[in-house]
């Protein structure tokens, strides 16, 4: 970290992430999601709040090896499906997946003009 000469702007912190989550207190210009999951879309409404007004969220691995396609899954591809749903039919942010990879989504928050 410190090798990197931003030691000084770097800040760890181990925990439950929607623990650590709640400590926060942004805003944000980017947050990565790349975690369980199950809980993708808990780290979404946790951080979205959080997020600065031009900010940007990248949800990774969201067309999971192909399987988001497959009329069952197990529980994990059942959570990321669930996540695309609720990303893509949430009001409050426009959204655009990228199939870079496993994809990604990058999710900003709606400017009220």
């Amino acid at each position: 970290m410190d090798e990197s000469g931003y030691g000084d702007r770097i800040e760890i912190r181990l925990g439950p992430a929607l623990e650590t989550i709640e400590t926060l207190d942004g805003p944000f210009d980017l947050v990565f999601i790349d975690a369980d999951k199950p809980n993708y879309k808990a780290y979404y409404e946790a951080v979205l709040p959080l997020l600065a007004e031009n900010g940007l969220v990248i949800a990774d691995n969201v067309l999971w090896s192909g399987r988001v396609v497959e009329d069952d899954g197990e529980e994990s591809t059942l959570a990321i499906k669930d996540f695309n749903e609720h990303v893509k039919n949430d009001p409050r942010v426009a959204s655009v997946m990228l199939s870079v990879r496993d994809g990604m989504t990058l999710i900003r928050k709606r400017t009220s003009d």
